[in-house]
């Protein structure tokens, strides 16, 4: 049965799943995309990270230099996505089974499970141990582990509740972020000026030579828009393609991408130059560097920082197991995976040192979803001319077998070699603090597990294919192939 636009309007829940979404129902637009992914990465996890790349040996100017180039390469990764949500009608796990077959697609579905559920357990963590530092100094309250658990429990609630109501409702909340909390780091631009030394550093480098630890830097920011590949097809498949051009809602996204993760990365930097005495926790160093009339500031960006990056988490991640298990609602499945991010969130806060476990998580993660993305935009631009069978991607909902994705045995082989061979590459070329692969030194430590990865998949993808006879290509253009078995 066709949806009503009704169904999705602040405030109400959202009714629509992973289901094709018809053209009355695409009532969102390129500026709300825009929005969106603006507003869900002006969160503390980059603010983070641009701390970290401080924390790692490099001065601002070379911070500046790697969150430029790291960020600017994840979001040119991710552009050529943007159109295949409008012309699928539905998120971008199911749509990935155009190009990776009907089963193909379930490699998509775990690791947008992974991504989801492991940066949501970050944006509580962060926005977590904010307010409770924040609290730590107005109110006195004991910096202790069960404070840290309430602070923690606090800003999942809330993430979990906005992520329950749906699409209109994150939406909503995101036109309000971007104005708040952009305003408000603005100002932390004067409240930190006094101590700012943009030649300083800590004088060593994480990984003990420049260059090494500048590209694990740039990594960690790219890994900010390439781990929203997943999520991208949650809001742009209700954008209408006949009332919008592929040009301006890429253009929406990529500016929504770079912008937003350049400006909390630079803040990061910039204020972690600005502390006497820093210590190993960036967030506590800012609350006590921070003068008493920025702590406010700094609550209200820990509560709506955590939440429009959270949101956009868990609410992808209970769209991707609704593509998992399609017997249970979207409000259901949102329910269970908040509850597992919340349980990694504690055990990696409480039993492992957090800033190597993000780290490494966080290159581990792009090493594995960066060949999935490469795929998904080869395949994209591929297809730019040629529409999508919306009835045949909802094949696995549906029980069906055969159709125009079915490829072999439900398998799309050029596209699963691809992202088989780009993540085993990825993985083994890592270079972090934690883990290093044993492929780490074939650039003399200078990390090309995301670039190595997204490479080798696009030759892969196509040497296959080409090998093949194009017999993927063709089905995924438009000459069905069924095959039952």
């Amino acid at each position: 049965m066709a949806l009503d636009t009704t169904t999705d309007r602040p405030g109400a829940i959202e009714a629509a799943g992973v289901e094709y979404l018809p053209e009355r129902a695409r009532d969102s637009s390129p500026g709300n995309l825009c929005a969106v992914f603006l507003g869900a990465n002006l969160t503390w996890t980059n603010v983070v990270f641009g701390a970290f790349a401080i924390l790692f040996g490099l001065s601002f100017w070379q911070t500046l230099t790697s969150m430029a180039v790291g960020t600017a390469i994840g979001t040119l990764a991710v552009l050529p996505t943007a159109v295949i949500g409008p012309r699928t009608g539905t998120n971008m796990t199911v749509s990935s089974g155009a190009f990776f077959g009907i089963r193909g697609r379930f490699i998509g579905s775990f690791l947008a499970l992974a991504i989801a559920l492991g940066f949501a357990a970050v944006t509580v963590w962060t926005s977590g141990d904010a307010l409770v530092a924040a609290a730590h100094r107005i109110f006195a309250l004991p910096e202790t582990n069960v404070v840290r658990g309430i602070g923690y429990a606090i800003v999942a609630a809330l993430m979990v509740t906005v992520a329950l109501y749906g699409h209109a409702t994150i939406v909503a909340m995101q036109k309000i972020v971007v104005p708040v909390v952009g305003a408000l780091m603005v100002a932390g631009v004067f409240a930190f000026a006094a101590g700012f030394s943009p030649g300083a550093s800590s004088g060593e480098y994480a990984l003990g030579s420049f260059w090494p630890t500048w590209t694990l830097c740039a990594v960690l920011f790219a890994a900010a828009p390439v781990s929203y590949g997943p999520t991208i097809g949650d809001y742009t498949r209700r954008i209408s393609p006949i009332r919008f051009s592929d040009k301006q809602i890429s253009l929406a996204l990529g500016a929504g991408m770079f912008v937003g993760v350049l400006l909390p990365s630079m803040f990061g930097a910039y204020t972690a130059l600005s502390f006497t005495n820093p210590t190993d926790s960036y967030l506590d160093d800012l609350v006590t560097a921070a003068p008493a009339w920025y702590v406010l500031p700094i609550v209200v960006i820990s509560v709506l920082g955590g939440l429009s990056q959270g949101v956009l988490c868990i609410y992808a991640s209970g769209l991707d197991l609704e593509g998992l298990a399609p017997q249970l609602k979207r409000t259901q499945t949102t329910i269970i995976t908040a509850a597992v991010a919340i349980a990694l969130l504690y055990v990696g806060v409480f039993v492992f040192d957090a800033v190597g476990s993000v780290t490494a998580m966080t290159v581990v993660l792009n090493a594995v979803i960066t060949p999935w993305v490469a795929v998904l935009a080869v395949g994209a631009l591929r297809s730019r001319t040629v529409g999508y069978d919306p009835v045949d991607l909802q094949a696995f909902a549906h029980g069906r077998r055969g159709g125009r994705y079915w490829f072999t045995r439900g398998w799309n082989i050029p596209a699963v070699a691809a992202w088989a061979a780009g993540s085993l590459f990825g993985v083994l070329a890592v270079n972090t603090t934690l883990y290093v692969g044993p492929l780490a030194d074939i650039a003399a430590g200078v990390d090309l597990s995301t670039v190595g990865s997204a490479v080798l998949a696009v030759v892969v993808y196509l040497v296959v294919g080409a090998a093949l006879g194009h017999r993927g290509e063709q089905s995924a253009m438009g000459q069905p192939l069924v095959e039952i078995a």
